[in-house]
């Protein structure tokens, strides 16, 4: 199993990234990224409730053990054997994805700033390049 910081992060990191075309478009307010970390954080955790379940507790266990909880930011992905054997990688490695995700999204908002979307492709550039990276978390996280 991964440790929760890793999921923590991957979910932050992802929920931050499929914002990008929103924060392009519309103007944020200074605290949705903020709430945006917080929420895609437990998004990420969210299959590891059956650790302080009171009820259900075997039921959410399988839950957990199913390839379904991908879905909740490459949960079971991150809790495979081979990932577990990498346990600072998987660390240092979230945290590196969280901070280029940090600045992605930083990024976008700057050119949300100072850029018309009628004026130039740049904003457009950055999500496509995020949705690049998406997809190539995807195959990464789908090929074994």
């Amino acid at each position: 199993m991964a440790p929760a910081i890793a999921h923590f992060l991957v979910g932050a990191s992802l929920l931050l990234l499929l914002i990008i075309p929103i924060a392009l478009r519309y103007r944020l307010a200074p605290w949705v990224p903020l709430w945006l970390v917080a929420l895609g954080g437990l998004w990420g955790l969210g299959p590891d409730i059956h650790h302080i379940a009171p009820v259900y507790e075997l039921k959410l266990r399988a839950f957990h053990d199913s390839p379904w909880v991908d879905l909740f930011a490459f949960h079971y992905t991150l809790d495979r054997p081979v990932v577990r054997a990498q346990y600072t990688s998987s660390v240092f490695g979230s945290i590196l994805g969280f901070l280029g995700a940090v600045t992605t999204f930083m990024l976008a908002t700057v050119l949300r700033t100072r850029t018309n979307l009628t004026d130039t492709a740049s904003p457009h550039l950055v999500a496509l390049s995020e949705a690049l990276l998406l997809l190539l978390l995807f195959v990464a996280a789908t090929s074994s």
